[in-house]
């Protein structure tokens, strides 16, 4: 097939009623991808694809994308769903992003409509540019598919004390704290994998359990039958007290049961991609479908060694459907365009005018200082270090659900409270719940059990023993952790911040996490993460080169006054120095100079004071200014002074930023905002 000249194409999400999104391939050959919970309403897992189309039309110039040309093949939800190539679009999104020439690719969902069925599970053989299907196990009739390994590990969440759907994330944090029980045993008459690697799951069982806990909340399920009800009967007997209410804390029970359906899911996700390689031949594997989510499955296939390697699509949940779509498209046409990703960051890109125009409407509340980029990963890397947790925002915002540098909260992973406080006092959820590290990708292996990367934080492996009480907020109980690595030509910017750090703590890893607050989606655009941040307990936020701080966190006032130089005292009155002090909180500046002038004010001509200042150099030059001379009489603060003696004192400030950016003079107006222009 001849290439055909690329122009810009439109798909969106429409196959289920969850993780809507809209996919845009320009004419330039860039993808655009865009969930619809990130935008409109922002509600978490949000179906409507209508909310991510619309705020696409509106960021885009007309003139360079036309929305509503026969290229545009939005699918309006609210007239119904399409009804095929569910699993069709998992696959193409896992494979066509991959690097790989061969592979066998392995789905593993809910469900979604498929080969005029409901699937839940598919295997595939990618060749170049086309898919063939090996098989599509337990297909079914109707509109629920109960024999599904995404249902089964939701099932098991219901048990382990999760009370809404989309919560398999919390299910996989919960179940390290558990240890092999009788509710292992108990579940393993109805779930389990095959010597061929086929797996077998009780289509009874997961009625059984969606009867009594979201089928009648989420679906209006009617009472199960006697028979599949008995097996409700005998879990709550073996359990001997009702399930976790949502004011309680998980119980040993609720470990227990997480731990269990981990385990089962491990064996048949083992077994499956077992039988992949059997059916396939081939040495790479490629994962998608809402399973492929589960890290912790990911890290043990990559360990068996089963293949050579393995690919996991960033955006493995159906919020990926859109994309998986515009590459069946891409193909089919025989479009020239690169689909392979090792980023995620496939989001509108906000322009600078869009940022200041986000700093205006909240200028009430904030401070925004400008920063070179260089002394910006100077400047958070030391906050890190002591102690700050800092909201970082850059550039377009990743597919999928893991925050990977450009909408994250940063902290110090050597802080073995820091997971504790993140959990309580900043994201205000679980305990349990453990948080992810990035690592400079060529150190990787020097803290981890990792000899690939993970540029998507899906693979989870062991912290090596030696490291885990260096990085404890991000080691796990089990002493694992969810990896994300970096390597420079990924992210300039997020490489450098991370770099930054290992430079000043010899520790080349940051905690990341996603920037949200608690049921939040992850902010998309600066206004979303200014409101974050505001309503988070943030220390900082950045933006681009912006330093943002909360005005209300900042020292009440910034105090000016004149005293005398005590060193100069005995000197005739003309040869007297006197300091001029500009204290902002525990952060004192001062400059040297000799007064001269009339009684109620006089001219001030000097420099800083000392060669030790608070960056550690003097500045060249002079300052000069009218001063009032009740300054001589006691600190008085900087907003009572006159416009006048105001801005002479930030011209002083703007003339060291200029003279000194190389030896980030910008950490002054992070110690005294006031001095911003």
């Amino acid at each position: 097939m001849s290439k055909q000249e690329n122009k810009t194409i439109i798909h969106s999400h429409a196959t289920t009623w969850h993780d809507g999104a809209v996919a845009m391939l320009l004419s330039n050959g860039q993808i655009v991808d865009l969930a619809a919970e990130r935008v409109g309403d922002r509600f978490k897992h949000s179906w409507n694809s209508r909310l991510a189309y619309d705020h696409l039309k509106n960021y885009f110039d007309a003139s360079d994308v036309v929305f509503g040309s026969p290229d545009d093949h939005f699918v309006n939800q609210s007239n119904g769903l399409e009804d095929d190539n569910h699993h069709l679009y998992h696959a193409a999104s896992a494979f066509y992003a991959s690097t790989f020439k061969d592979a066998a690719v392995v789905i593993v969902d809910g469900q979604g409509p498929d080969f005029g069925k409901r699937a839940s599970t598919s295997l595939w053989k990618g060749s170049n540019d086309s898919l063939s299907l090996i098989e599509a196990p337990y297909l079914a009739d109707g509109i629920f598919a109960p024999q599904s390994i995404g249902h089964f590990y939701t099932a098991i969440g219901a048990l382990s004390g999760m009370q809404e759907l989309h919560e398999e994330g919390k299910t996989i944090g919960l179940a390290p704290y558990g240890e092999p029980s009788k509710y292992l045993e108990f579940f393993k008459k109805f779930a389990y994998s095959n010597p061929d690697g086929s797996y077998y799951i009780d289509p009874n069982f997961i009625l059984a359990i969606f009867g009594n806990t979201f089928g009648p909340t989420q679906f209006g399920w009617q009472p199960q039958p006697p028979e599949i009800q008995e097996i409700w009967d005998e879990f709550m007997q073996l359990r001997g007290h009702s399930l976790k209410k949502k004011s309680e804390d998980v119980s040993k029970d609720d470990m227990d049961t997480a731990y269990a359906g981990q385990d089962i899911l491990e064996e048949i996700m083992l077994g499956l991609t077992r039988r992949a390689k059997l059916l396939t031949g081939s040495d790479h594997l490629c994962l998608a479908g809402g399973v492929a989510l589960n890290s912790v499955v990911n890290g043990k296939i990559l360990k068996s060694g089963i293949f050579e390697d393995i690919y996991v699509f960033p955006a493995s949940g159906d919020d990926g459907q859109a994309i998986g779509k515009l590459m069946v498209d891409i193909k089919n046409r025989g479009l020239d365009v690169d689909t392979q990703m090792d980023t995620a960051y496939l989001g509108p890109v906000y322009s600078k005018e869009k940022v200041l125009e986000a700093l205006s409407r909240n200028e009430d509340q904030i401070v925004a200082i400008p920063f070179a980029e260089v002394n910006l990963y100077r400047e958070v890397a030391k906050r890190i270090a002591g102690g700050e947790v800092i909201g970082w925002y850059n550039g377009g915002s990743e597919i999928g659900p893991r925050a990977l540098g450009h909408r994250s909260i940063l902290a110090d992973p050597r802080d073995p409270n820091m997971r504790d406080y993140i959990n309580f006092e900043v994201k205000h959820r679980e305990w349990y719940r453990p948080f992810a590290p990035v690592i400079l990708e060529q150190l990787a292996s020097e803290y981890f059990d990792l000899n690939v990367p993970s540029p998507f934080m899906l693979i989870v492996a062991d912290v090596l023993t030696d490291k885990q009480d260096i990085i404890p907020a991000v080691t796990h109980i089990d002493g694992t952790a969810r990896i994300q690595t970096i390597r420079e030509d990924q992210d300039e910017r997020y490489y450098n911040v991370v770099e930054a750090f290992y430079k000043r703590t010899g520790v080349p890893v940051l905690l990341n996490t996603s920037f949200n607050g608690a049921g939040e989606p992850i902010v998309e655009t600066p206004d979303d993460a200014i409101r974050s941040f505001l309503s988070m307990n943030l220390d900082a936020l950045v933006i681009d080169d912006f330093l943002i701080l909360k005005k209300e966190k900042l020292p009440n006032n910034t105090m000016v006054n004149i005293v005398i130089d005590e060193t100069t005292a005995d000197r005739p009155k003309n040869r007297q120095l006197y300091i001029l002090e500009i204290r902002s909180g525990k952060h004192l500046l001062s400059f040297a100079g000799k007064l001269t002038g009339k009684e109620e004010s006089f001219s001030f001509v000097g420099k800083q004071k000392g060669n030790d200042g608070p960056l550690g150099f003097t500045p060249f030059g002079q300052l000069r200014g009218v001063l009032p001379r009740e300054l001589l009489d006691g600190p008085i603060p900087f907003d009572t002074l006159s416009e006048t003696v105001q801005q002479d004192l930030r011209k002083w400030f703007g003339v060291m930023v200029g003279a000194y950016a190389d030896k980030n003079f910008e950490r002054l107006y992070a110690m005294f905002p006031d001095m911003l222009e």
